[in-house]
């Protein structure tokens, strides 16, 4: 096979042809001139950022026969590094070689003076996948190789790495490189390829590459042989099965018009090309996002993806643009889990397409104080049975009435009295805030709970949430409202509400037995049902749940058992009073 990617042809053979990464190139440069040599390093980020490319460069400088700190790629050693057959370069893929005794191999040879060159190297690629074991046979070395011995450990996910390894090396974070990198870069190699290629095709080319060097030669490489060395804007969507700008801002006049037959044509005739929804959800994303900046500052030079000429022209109100940015969103959050990504899309733009101008941006009290308003002024009654008419079903509120009654709205709030609540503020308890009584649970619990979620009842929930926002000033249950504000209903299922918070001390006030009754009751009070409320903190939260998916995906999951947990606890008693204790004194005396 004699044809050679594009990305291997024009990797980097110098620290000046890397494109982007210059915080690190500048500091590798810096330790090389300077002879301050580290013994390890890390060096992590996106795929496809120069990571291995950086590691052998470095080593490159290292064993450069020109001197210390050169990558002359003429010498033997530069040479041959290059080609990856340097006997004292040693590249390992720890995805295939994790065990402890491929680590005991390396670890075995380390002491062995260089061959040909004045450093070994060991590169460690996908240094995540080793197993514990071989980390820990592994740490000794890492931490006090002979002086002879340089380690690279390159991951994109350092996270995984246990932090006894990030003490003992020298970390660099490669970045996703820059469009202006990117660009420089391939039209570099386009010269050298001697090909035309337009700018549209470009610029999408970098887009599509998301900050990837290598993702970016790669679909280089694939469009020219897809439509030789002439290549423009179609030949890039044709391969990638991308839409163009105008059948998308079409789709979105479409739904904009509530045109249920023309958005479904336009979307069934891209389907049938073979475009890739996801990426084309994303760019309608983008699209509504330039117009709702257009439409918030009327700045023209801001935006990414509309023309600025086309931006001006746009019928698509504010309101409609922000609820179309969230429905698109949910949906893209929702392709994970559904299999028909289509259907999904479709019911997003139906819901789109029913839009309500008035809907999304007031609340139904707003509403119907200004229906009521109306109401008034139609119907004058003069007896008591024209007290009975009705609002005339063409009459509309207006949005100048409604804006006019929602500024006043929040002018002045309403404010909740006591004699609203659905129970006596006098019978909770204060809100303890420190050295209460925990709950008991465990991961199992929470599992169960998740188990037996509800997505409706969840729904529910979270439509009633921001009643919580009405009691906030009301004596007595102020601070219990405070503490739920911060907290978001994560799990819900018909007896129990697993509450997500971004502060331990909240869970731990939530989680307190001596706070639970004034909890279940304010949470009754805004939805109507009783439950048993526990908290998680985010990150607690993201464990269970990641348990709770591993789980499912291995059909691992416990069969669901009944919900229950202790929240009685011994109430303190309260301090007797001078006469209760006056009373109490004459009481023994007379035994």
């Amino acid at each position: 096979m004699s044809y050679k990617a594009l990305y291997r042809t024009y990797r980097p053979t110098t620290f000046e042809e890397v494109a982007g990464q210059q915080h690190i190139v500048k500091t590798l440069s810096n330790a090389l001139k300077e002879n301050k040599i580290a013994h390890a390093y890390l060096f992590c980020g996106p795929r496809g950022t120069g990571k291995t490319t950086m590691a052998r460069l470095f080593a490159k400088a290292l064993n450069c026969e020109e001197g210390f700190g050169h990558q002359c790629n003429h010498c033997q050693n530069c040479i041959t590094i290059g080609e990856g057959s340097h006997p004292d370069v040693i590249e390992i893929d720890a995805a295939s070689n994790r065990g402890i005794d491929d680590i005991r191999d390396i670890i075995s040879k380390v002491k062995y003076s260089p061959i040909k060159g004045k450093y070994k190297v060991y590169i460690i690629d996908e240094v995540h996948m080793m197993t514990t074991e071989a980390f820990n046979a592994l740490l000794k070395t890492l931490e006090e190789p002979p002086a002879h011995v340089v380690f690279i450990l390159a991951t994109t996910e350092p996270h995984k790495l246990m932090p006894t390894i990030l003490s003992r090396v020298q970390r660099y974070d490669f970045t996703k490189i820059s469009p202006s990198d990117l660009t420089s870069n391939l039209k570099r190699v386009i010269e050298k390829e001697k090909i035309e290629v337009d700018d549209d095709a470009l610029d999408l080319i970098v887009s599509l590459s998301d900050g990837g060097g290598r993702d970016s030669l790669s679909m280089l490489d694939q469009a020219i042989a897809y439509a030789g060395n002439k290549l423009e804007l179609h030949h890039v969507q044709e391969l990638f099965g991308l839409s163009t700008l105008e059948e998308k801002m079409s789709l979105i006049y479409a739904l904009d018009n509530k045109d249920i037959l023309g958005f479904t044509t336009i979307f069934d005739e891209l389907c049938d090309h073979g475009i890739d929804l996801k990426r084309f959800t994303i760019d309608l994303i983008d699209i509504v996002k330039d117009l709702l900046i257009y439409k918030t500052t009327s700045d023209a030079s801001i935006l990414k993806v509309v023309p600025r000429a086309i931006a001006p022209q746009s019928p698509v109100t504010k309101n409609k643009l922000l609820y179309m940015i969230d429905v698109l969103m949910e949906a893209y959050g929702q392709f994970r889990y559904v299999s028909n990504i289509k259907s999904l899309l479709e019911i997003s733009f139906i819901k789109i397409a029913s839009f309500d101008e008035v809907a999304p941006s007031t609340s139904p009290q707003i509403v119907q104080k200004v229906v009521e308003k109306t109401i008034e002024k139609v119907v004058k009654p003069t007896q008591e049975t024209e007290v009975k008419k009705e609002l005339p079903k063409e009459h509309i509120p207006q949005r100048e009435e409604i804006k006019k009654e929602e500024e006043k709205m929040v002018a002045e709030p309403p404010s909740p009295s006591i004699s609203s609540l659905t129970f006596d503020p006098k019978t909770i308890n204060p809100l303890v805030e420190m050295d209460g009584t925990s709950v008991e649970f465990s991961e199992d619990d929470i599992i169960n709970i998740m188990i037996q979620g509800s997505k409706a009842d969840k729904v529910e929930i979270l439509e009633a949430w921001n009643k919580l926002n009405n009691y906030i000033s009301v004596p007595k249950i102020g601070n219990y409202v405070s503490v739920l504000r911060n907290c978001q209903p994560r799990v819900v299922c018909k007896n129990a509400i697993i509450l997500e918070t971004s502060f331990a001390s909240v869970a731990r006030k939530i989680n307190f037995k001596e706070n639970q009754k004034g909890i279940s009751k304010i949470i009754e009070m805004i939805c109507g049902k009783q439950f048993m409320v526990l908290a998680l903190t985010s990150q607690e939260a993201i464990e269970r749940i990641k348990k709770f998916s591993n789980l499912r995906q291995i059909n691992r999951l416990p069969e669901p058992r009944a919900i229950y947990f202790d929240f009685t606890y011994n109430e303190k008693p309260k301090p007797k009073t001078a006469t209760q204790m006056f009373l109490d004194e004459l009481q023994n005396k007379e035994r």
